[in-house]
């Protein structure tokens, strides 16, 4: 292949150079000249146990662990590309179960093909990126349609282990899955129009509530108007705006003329030159409308004519004035209805931003789980995102405020990664480069086979264990064994944000928040601040309302606890001794998952 190929058919990674000669420059270490070579590995990595926490352990445990100097440096970068892989491109631990039984084919291709250097240069690579499009939107809740899904994983890596290793097989594997994930798209791309319809017209009150509110701000935000008027917008015409658009529907004649009258008021109170006699001609043919078109549209004031009149007469005073060209006191209002986070225009860039672009997939942690969630579309001008799980049912809807700051604080994040395998094959050079410079020199203890092997199994290792080969004692007719890497420093991680699993479920009793407590949220955009009212003992979270007592934040203990280890959160009224709380909380788990930090 040459430098210019692509991995994929959309051309998305180009070919590098190939990390050969990176790899057995950097992954160096104590080594046996006599031992085991490529072509005596592969038998034994055919049979290697899957669930060994990497392949040098599991070498042991076989009695294989003396290896050559280039078959040592190879095994350490497989294993540290599969860490780094893991790390960048998450999936449900099921399916993760599946890619690591991977990790033997892999060492055996890089040890007998030197086309394995090559970033998007070997069939492997192509099958382990298109296995992530497979498997990215899976999780455990799926039913009888989720199995079946996680069935079709299984047989495919259980194709490409039986002939071991055939690269034409792997090829054969990777066009099957190809096809399964382009049946499922065009399944679920038929899907999204009717999702999208439908929950259009099923919107609840709150939600219609929401988006009516939403389309005027965006009408009106940052216009000067006068006070009287803002006044009137914000009510009596915001509540004919929700009767309309509950009966009609937002994408009905009847809102579009709502919303052309809207425009019309904000337009008729700003001031004109009385030297432009365009201008004044225009206001005077609003003028002459006005009356007719408010009293049809004022629906919330239908049977009420008096009110129906003063709301028209105030309206015309202010057009009066204008046209006598007297001082209005416009005041420059950013959103006189809900918050004026939710009253700037949203365009396809800000969709872009958040890589909101359909049929991307996106995890999220909610009170009850985490949960993964394919992007369909939006509803009323971008206001309203809706996503889909990966049988196509409605899973989830926000408002791109709402999500935006769900992205912010870590709640939620997206799944797209491109070439993450090829990617991950360089971040292991880059990450053992950058721990060799910024670590201090230290000797490497050495263990017996006994120690090694008593490493428990179901805790992984570091990444700098996994390039740490157990060797017996060098016999004595052979030359001194070379030095073995040093361990792989990577930097210290903060605490996991999607964590599958559930906490201790008396855990948030141990938090002890008192009812009532005002908290500080800077997760969010402007920031929230918002009261406890409530605990959920089965969902083990808090729920948080307004001054109004409208619930706005639900969040779990772990949730609760990262955005405070973060600093995101002011206690605005203390009566207990909240932090300490949390700081014994949060002790207290890492002590008792330390493998999860």
């Amino acid at each position: 292949m040459s430098n210019q190929e692509t991995t994929k058919d959309g051309g998305r990674l180009p070919l590098t150079r190939s990390l050969e000669a990176k790899v057995l420059a950097n992954y160096t270490g104590e080594a046996f000249q006599d031992g085991l070579r490529a072509a005596d590995l592969i038998p034994t990595l055919a049979q290697l146990n899957s669930d060994q926490p990497n392949l040098l352990n599991a070498l042991s445990e076989v009695g294989s662990e003396c290896l050559d100097r280039d078959s040592l440096a190879t095994l350490c970068w497989i294993d540290a590309t599969f860490t780094c892989w893991e790390n960048r491109a998450t999936l449900a631990p099921e399916m993760q179960q599946l890619v690591n039984r991977c990790r033997p084919l892999a060492a055996a291709f890089a040890l007998t093909d030197s086309r394995f250097f090559t970033p998007g240069g070997h069939g492997l690579h192509r099958l382990l990126d298109v296995f992530y499009d497979f498997a990215r939107g899976w999780h455990s809740g799926l039913g009888n349609a989720g199995l079946k899904m996680l069935t079709t994983a299984s047989d495919a890596v259980d194709r490409i282990n039986d002939d071991f290793p055939s690269e034409a097989r792997v090829d054969e594997t990777r066009i099957f899955l190809e096809q399964k994930i382009h049946d499922h798209q065009t399944h679920l791309e038929k899907l999204d129009a009717l999702l999208l319809q439908r929950e259009l017209a099923s919107l609840g009150n709150d939600a219609t509530q929401q988006a009516a509110a939403w389309l005027i701000n965006t009408a009106i935000s940052q216009t000067a108007l006068p006070e009287s008027v803002a006044q009137f917008i914000a009510s009596d015409w915001y509540a004919s705006g929700v009767c309309i658009a509950q009966a009609q529907g937002f994408e009905s004649p009847e809102w579009r003329t709502f919303m052309d009258t809207t425009q019309l008021l904000v337009d008729a109170v700003q001031p004109v030159n009385p030297n432009n006699g365009a201008e004044l001609h225009r206001l005077y043919m609003a003028m002459q409308q006005i009356s007719i078109t408010l009293s049809k549209q004022l629906v919330s004031l239908q049977g009420d004519t008096v009110a129906i009149a003063d709301a028209v007469g105030l309206i015309e005073y202010a057009m009066l004035r204008n046209l006598r060209g007297e001082d209005l006191a416009l005041q420059h209002i950013d959103c006189v209805i809900g918050s004026v986070g939710e009253s700037l225009p949203i365009t396809s860039d800000d969709l872009k931003a958040l890589n909101l672009l359909p049929g991307h997939w996106f995890l999220m942690q909610t009170p009850e789980q985490t949960v993964r969630l394919r992007f369909a579309g939006t509803l009323i001008n971008n206001h309203f995102l809706l996503f889909m799980d990966p049988l196509g049912n409605r899973a989830l809807r926000r408002s791109l405020v709402e999500f935006r700051s769900l992205m912010t604080s870590g709640e939620a994040r997206c799944l797209e990664a491109q070439d993450s395998f090829c990617l991950a094959m360089t971040d292991a050079i880059e990450l053992h480069q950058h721990s060799k410079i910024h670590s201090p020199p230290q000797s490497e203890p050495q263990f017996s086979n006994a120690e090694s092997r008593s490493t428990p199994l179901d805790q992984p290792n570091p990444l700098g264990d996994q390039c740490v080969a157990n060797t017996h004692d060098a016999p004595s007719g052979n030359k001194a064994p070379e030095q073995r890497p040093a361990p792989l420093q990577t930097p210290k991680k903060p605490a996991p944000r999607f964590n599958e699993s559930h906490y201790d479920s008396d855990a948030i009793v141990k938090l002890q928040i008192p009812m009532g407590t005002w908290l500080g949220f800077h997760d969010r955009d402007p920031p929230l601040m918002a009261k406890i009212v409530a605990c959920d003992l089965d969902k083990n979270s808090y729920i948080f309302t307004n001054r109004d007592g409208i619930k706005i934040r639900e969040l779990t203990v772990p949730q609760l606890v990262a955005l405070i280890d973060r600093d995101m959160v002011d206690i605005l009224e203390r009566k207990t001794n909240f932090r300490e709380s949390v700081s014994q909380l949060f002790q207290q788990q890492e002590r008792l998952e330390p493998h999860t930090r």
